[in-house]
């Protein structure tokens, strides 16, 4: 007999059904038309049920079974199919039941969700090992990316060697700190602390800390004088990064990637001390230091001394000083200035300023005649410090180049930088027109509102921002407003002075040769009715401000710029296998080399003076 059926035998008396502990899930079953030889049947508009018996002559079959063989038929297409749970498929007959829905979770044992890793041997076009993106695209980015660094690295006769994988840095308050803090930011290796600044690996502050340069090593490097002229001229247009480097670099990476594959790449030692002989492996770990000051900054940044070795270097080459600055003076004491007003019997306009210790206009004063100059100075003035004053006087520019009626300077920038003891200077190729906020007049010279275009002064004028947007003009808008080309002429111009500056202070600016300093200077020019550029004055610590949108552009641009030409070859990020460590898509940058103390065409005899003059 089957289990699970209902049954019922002739030479019985009892009746027997499966035992109901065992309880069959819902599916798709089909009861016999017969069972034993018994044939239910049902009476219409009956409640009564009718046993016919064959011809076995066998007993009826129960009414009970037959209300329950009725209720399942009725139900038939109603029900739903489901999964058998438990042991119970195991008693019925050899019947594959295939149901479409299963209330019961799908669980698996762990050791199924573990899928087997399988390494494959990695054949990478530049880097080999298996942690590395097999994406042709990352592979190439990433290359380039180290090839960048170890070409920057190698103008300075450096091959860096990381031994820590994060740098921390201390970034002061004041001059738009916030702003260097959000950009150092996006260099996921770097981490930012408000304290223990002379452990940090780079400090960032408006003013030289003594302290922290004296832990910076002063340099051994030698350097090597190179010859000025290329004989070998390559085009060099499809290096994106050349005018960063000394043409000689340019030439030799001009030829690597004309190779193919790894070959086409600087990203191993044993590539780049092709390139130079005194290369130098450096490697860097949680001593290593950067600072945004060097040593004696001060012989460009102070009034005084920017006169100074200005003018010695224009005699020395035959020149006068006065034909790129405006005609000034020192003023120290009384017999200066008895000298200053013999010198000068004519009536004419001057301004005077603290020839130490100032910037952003502060300290400025005009005068009309040489008698008001003598009772300015004939006071004795001290600074903060109790140091007394010395000051510069300086002929004010009387028929200067006007924007629509108003007086305007121009601001540039110049970056001195100190690594591994190479002295190089970099001129930024972007500035901005500063404008006065009313229209020029020589008879009102007490308004500093209409002589002095400093940020400083001019954002306190009602009229600021009246005509152009935070009293800001880009080179652009300036050379189409000029009638001459002022790429071809005035820009050149300042260039040329920027570099002169440069080589009148070699071996005065950071004398010592630390391995890691750099300096950004903020220099500005005036010009007058004849299109002729005047140096006015060279600033450390530039405004870094982003007044009016102009500014909000250029000043975030000038400061990665100067992160990626200064602080990331020097403090690369650490082995990285995705694209999204990327932080830059191209490496472009907008300073441009244009002093090499390893290319140097200042005569022998000029350096030692400069170098010995103290």
């Amino acid at each position: 007999m089957k289990k699970g059926f209902t049954s019922h035998s002739p030479s019985s008396q009892h009746y027997y059904i499966g035992p109901r502990e065992i309880k069959l899930p819902k599916f798709e079953f089909e009861y016999p038309h017969s069972c034993y030889g018994l044939v239910v049947q049902s009476t219409k508009n009956s409640n009564k049920t009718e046993l016919i018996t064959d011809s076995s002559g066998e007993s009826l079959l129960p009414p009970l079974i037959y209300f329950k063989i009725k209720e399942r038929k009725e139900k038939k297409e109603q029900q739903e199919k489901c999964l058998l749970v438990g042991n119970s498929l195991h008693q019925m007959p050899k019947k594959i039941i295939k149901p479409k829905i299963s209330y019961q979770p799908n669980i698996f044992p762990l050791k199924a969700l573990k899928k087997k890793i399988i390494k494959y041997k990695f054949n990478g076009i530049y880097f080999e090992d298996e942690r590395y993106s097999q994406d042709l695209v990352f592979q190439l980015n990433y290359a380039n990316l180290r090839t960048y660094y170890n070409s920057i690295n190698l103008s300075n006769n450096l091959y860096i060697q990381p031994t820590i994988n994060s740098y921390k840095a201390y970034i002061g308050k004041g001059n738009n700190g916030q702003l260097v803090q959000w950009i150092l930011k996006r260099r996921w290796w770097w981490s930012i602390v408000d304290k223990d600044k002379e452990q940090v690996n780079f400090l960032w502050q408006q003013l030289r800390n003594e302290s922290y340069i004296d832990l910076i090593p002063d340099s051994n490097q030698e350097i090597c004088q190179q010859d000025i002229y290329i004989q070998e001229q390559l085009n060099i247009d499809n290096i994106q990064y050349q005018h960063l480097l000394p043409q000689q670099l340019n030439v030799e990476l001009q030829k690597l990637i004309k190779k193919v594959g790894k070959n086409s790449k600087i990203i191993s030692y044993d590539q780049a001390k092709k390139f130079s002989q005194n290369l130098r492996i450096f490697e860097v770990n949680n001593n290593t230091k950067l600072h945004n000051h060097i040593q004696n900054n001060t012989h460009l940044g102070s009034k005084k001394n920017l006169f100074y070795n200005m003018k010695k270097y224009y005699e020395q080459k035959g020149l006068n000083v006065f034909d790129f600055l405006p005609q000034t003076y020192h003023i120290k004491n009384k017999e200066d200035l008895n000298n200053f007003i013999q010198q000068n019997p004519n009536q004419s306009i001057w301004i005077v300023k603290p020839a130490e210790l100032s910037n952003r206009g502060h300290g400025i004063h005009i005068f009309q005649t040489i008698n008001e100059v003598q009772q300015f100075l004939r006071n004795i003035h001290h600074h903060k410090n109790g140091v007394q004053k010395t000051f510069i006087v300086q002929k004010y520019i009387e028929n200067p180049l006007l924007y629509n009626q108003r007086k305007f300077d121009i601001r540039c920038y110049i970056l001195f930088t100190s690594i591994n003891g190479q002295h190089k200077g970099y001129w930024y190729q972007n500035g901005y027109i500063r404008t006065s906020s009313y229209e020029f007049s020589l008879i009102n010279l007490q308004n500093r509102l209409i002589h002095l275009t400093n940020d400083a002064i001019q954002k306190h004028s009602e009229d600021y921002g009246k005509f152009e947007k935070g009293n800001k003009v880009s080179f652009d808008e300036f050379n189409n407003f000029l009638p001459i080309d002022f790429y071809q002429t005035i820009y050149k111009q300042m260039k040329n002075i920027a570099l002169d500056q440069f080589k009148a202070t070699y071996g005065k600016l950071d004398p010592k040769r630390k391995e890691n300093t750099f300096e950004l200077f903020g220099i500005d020019f005036m010009i007058d009715d004849k299109f002729k550029v005047w140096l006015i004055e060279t600033n450390t610590n530039p405004c870094l401000e982003c007044s009016g949108p102009l500014l909000s552009k250029l000043i975030p641009q000038l400061i990665e710029d100067l992160f990626k030409l200064v602080l990331d070859p020097l403090y690369p990020p650490p082995q990285f296998y995705t694209s999204k460590k990327f932080i830059y898509d191209s490496f472009e940058n907008k300073f441009e080399l244009i002093f090499d103390s390893n290319i140097l065409d200042v005569p022998q005899i000029f350096t030692q003076n400069l170098i010995d003059e103290q």
